[in-house]
């Protein structure tokens, strides 16, 4: 199974350039998961032509933060994810998102705009990074796939 794993798109709307690359990063992916910050409704229905699942961030208009969970749990594939914007500081950041929820096997999360991928106290914890960049320079996505084991991947965007 391979899931989609987007996070601080930070968009006014799906541009072709956004549309491009989520059909050719996530065109076979069969759920994807977004860690907020979608920025604008035009956005999450452009999403929604996947089977999405997400919750607000702090940048979220008001329709979004009133229309998304701040964080949920999603079982998928035997596996328990959750799903959290983060908030604050960078510096600490793993360690909060890590405290929000017990009994997951992944967390997922954004708001450092940093491709982070560790595993700690026996769960995974995944920042697909910011699809626009920011902090970290270029744009990154990510994508799980879960087989008999559990491969996580960064993808680096290129925007032009």
């Amino acid at each position: 199974m391979k899931i989609a794993v987007i996070s601080d798109t930070h968009l006014t709307h799906p541009t072709d350039t956004f549309r491009r690359h989520m059909k050719t990063f996530f065109g076979d992916a069969e759920i994807m998961l977004h860690a907020g910050d979608m920025t604008s409704s035009s956005v999450f229905d452009y999403l929604c032509n996947w089977d999405l699942r997400a919750v607000r961030g702090n940048m979220d208009d008001h329709d979004l933060r009133a229309a998304l969970p701040e964080q949920r749990i999603e079982t998928i594939a035997g596996r328990r994810i959750g799903l959290i914007h983060g908030w604050g500081s960078p510096k600490g950041l793993e360690d909060r998102v890590l405290n929000s929820f017990s009994g997951v096997d992944i967390i997922i999360f954004g708001h450092s705009h940093v491709p982070f991928n560790m595993t700690s106290r026996g769960v995974t914890l995944f920042n697909p990074g910011s699809y626009r960049g920011g902090y970290a320079g270029k744009g990154s996505v990510g994508i799980i796939e879960i087989s008999e084991e559990l491969t996580f991947h960064h993808i680096v965007v290129e925007h032009q």
